[in-house]
Formats: C-alpha cells, sequence, structure tokens
C-alpha cells in the first residue's frame, strides 16, 4: 500500500513550525502532570478560556482541597464553586460522577493505572464517561500519560482543515483519528503545541495572515485566496 502523501506534508508542517515555536523543546523539558488532576482541569476547560477555567479550579480546590471531597459535596455547591468556568450544570455532574465511578471501580481516587494500559484501551475507558470526549481523552493522556497523541482543539482543527490535511466536512471527533496516523512517530504532542502556536499569532479563525505564514506554500486555503 503507497503511503499517504498526507504524512509528508505533516511531516514539513511540523518541522517548519518546531523552529518557529519549539513544541519539541517545551515537550522535552515539561514535567507530565498528575492525569485525575488534568482530567478535572480539561473538564472545566470546555467551552472557555484557560483563565475562566483556571478561576473555577482554582475556586473548587480551595473549597475541596481533595478529589474524595468533591466527590462528596452537594452538586450545587461543587457547581457554585466552578462557575467561573462556565455550563457548570454540565460540568459539575459530568466531574462528580467520574469520580464515583472511578472510586466504584478502582477502589481509589487516582488515574495513574492508565500510564501503564495500551492507548485505544485508555481511550475507550476515559470516553466512555458523559462529559468526556475524545479531545479530553487525548490531552490527559498526551500530557499527564505521555502518550504520543495530538488532541484537535479550535486551533489544531482550524489549522488541518485549512491545510487541506482533513476534509471540511469532517467533525472534530473523527478529526483525531484522521490526523493520529499521519504525524511523525513521537511528535504528537509537540505538534500540538507547534499548531497552537501558529493558531494563536497567525492562523486566526477571521483573519488569517497568511502572507506571515510560513506554511503557506502548503496550505489549500491560502492557495484558493491567491487565485
Amino acid at each position: 500500500m503507497p503511503p499517504n502523501p498526507k504524512t509528508k506534508i505533516v511531516a514539513q508542517i511540523h518541522t517548519r513550525l518546531d523552529k518557529t515555536y519549539g513544541g519539541e523543546a517545551w515537550d522535552k523539558s515539561r514535567t507530565p502532570s498528575n492525569p485525575l488532576d488534568n482530567l478535572m482541569r480539561t473538564i472545566l476547560s470546555q467551552n472557555t478560556t484557560d483563565e475562566n477555567r483556571d478561576r473555577g479550579y482554582h475556586t473548587l480546590r480551595a473549597q475541596y482541597p481533595t478529589w474524595e471531597k468533591v466527590m462528596r459535596a452537594p452538586p450545587e455547591k461543587v457547581q457554585d464553586a466552578i462557575k467561573a468556568a462556565g455550563l457548570a450544570k454540565q460540568k459539575g455532574p459530568a466531574m462528580q460522577n467520574f469520580l464515583k465511578c472511578l472510586h466504584q471501580e478502582q477502589d481509589t481516587l487516582s488515574l495513574d493505572f492508565v500510564k501503564e494500559i495500551d492507548t485505544d484501551d485508555a481511550i475507550k475507558l476515559l470516553i466512555q464517561h458523559k462529559g468526556i470526549g475524545l479531545k479530553t481523552a487525548y490531552i490527559v493522556l498526551a500530557f499527564a500519560c505521555n502518550q504520543d497523541l495530538c488532541a484537535v482543539d479550535t486551533h489544531v482543527y482550524r489549522i488541518v482543515q485549512r491545510v487541506g490535511i482533513i476534509d471540511e466536512k469532517c467533525s472534530r471527533e473523527k478529526a483525531h483519528t484522521e490526523l493520529r496516523p499521519l504525524i511523525p512517530k513521537n511528535k504528537a504532542r509537540a505538534f500540538h503545541v507547534n499548531l497552537i502556536g501558529l493558531g494563536k499569532t497567525i492562523c486566526h479563525a477571521r483573519t488569517p495572515n497568511c502572507k506571515a505564514c510560513i506554511i503557506s506554500d502548503l496550505c489549500q486555503y491560502n492557495t484558493r485566496n491567491k487565485t
């Protein structure tokens, strides 16, 4: 079976972007976070800013310093604590329900065991819970468990669609499985970071600065808008 030509394009994109955004260097220097802490923060991050996520997270942890206390807290109290992160009536139950299931199944409030199991099994284990989609699972497994995965957030999704790596009709959930085999081995976390860097500085949602983009010659969006 001939190699997918998109694999070469993805490798070129990563190499170029890494020189500017330094995803690989960042990945080598980081300290992995606690998996359960990371999961709870990531649930809070859905459909909000990093600032609001952090406000909600820090308020919650100040009031309930352990996940057991969060698990056993009155739902309305948890929702009030995380209200800065938005969608508290959805996020609060998702967090507490996951903690209850984890405690029931593992007899402990720790996700460290997912570091030792197969990547796809870990993904399935996480996404079976309401409020945890592929993006959330990929983030936790990548940055807390060192798995070779690239979460498709808003920036990543926008850029890989514009470049033409994934089809414009491809959903964000499906984009995870479409993109995963195209990324060079052991580069997925750095690729994620590099694309976010490009998305925040150059490839904006409304007014992308294609003239300043170092991958514009590889991008179908730029080519279409030139003609």
